[in-house]
């Protein structure tokens, strides 16, 4: 638990004072998040784009990335720094290093490739959240809100959860019994 915690304090300090202000890290992943959202809009008939669009705010300039569908009067969705999923890949990152394998120590080497692949999943849920998102924005958009910040949130955590729990059960030798009734 102290690893776990140790971890998670490192990461938030190195993703707040290290990689977020000085690389181009989040720009990266919220536009591969726009475009492939785009794509998966497209795959389903929607005439949409992504808008870049430099604003001022506080004295300096930001970039924001919009997804919208073309002929709507409506905005989109805006992806920020905060809903890229880098966050949530540092937190899946942490648990899995910190979490203790039992019996076979050689069982660590499953994280060299459950780890990345957990992190393109988790990027894969998020791209899905995105197109979603932009075509609640486009036909209704008073649900955006409420979608964004409850059921989204719920179904990203729920699939992090799930990798967890499958990472427990399959390789990292804990199994959770079920009770016979």
């Amino acid at each position: 638990m102290a690893l776990a915690l140790l971890l998670f304090i490192s990461w938030q300090f190195i993703y707040f004072y290290l990689i977020s202000p000085s690389t181009s890290l989040d720009s990266t992943i919220s536009m591969n998040l726009a475009y492939s959202a785009n794509e998966i809009l497209h795959w389903f008939g929607h005439n949409s784009i992504v808008d870049i669009q430099l604003l001022q705010e506080e004295g300096r300039e930001v970039e924001y990335i919009i997804l919208r569908i073309k002929d709507s009067y409506l905005p989109g969705v805006r992806i920020g720094d905060a809903c890229n999923g880098l966050n949530l890949f540092g937190l899946f990152l942490v648990v899995l290093i910190a979490f203790p394998v039992k019996e076979n120590k050689l069982k660590n080497y499953h994280k060299l490739w459950f780890i990345p692949l957990g992190i393109l999943l988790i990027h894969t849920v998020n791209v899905i959240r995105v197109a979603i998102l932009t075509v609640i924005a486009t036909y209704n958009y008073e649900a955006l809100n409420f979608n964004h910040d409850v059921t989204f949130k719920l179904v990203t955590y729920t699939f992090i959860f799930l990798l967890w729990y499958i990472w427990m059960n399959r390789f990292a030798g804990f199994k959770i019994k079920k009770r016979l009734e």
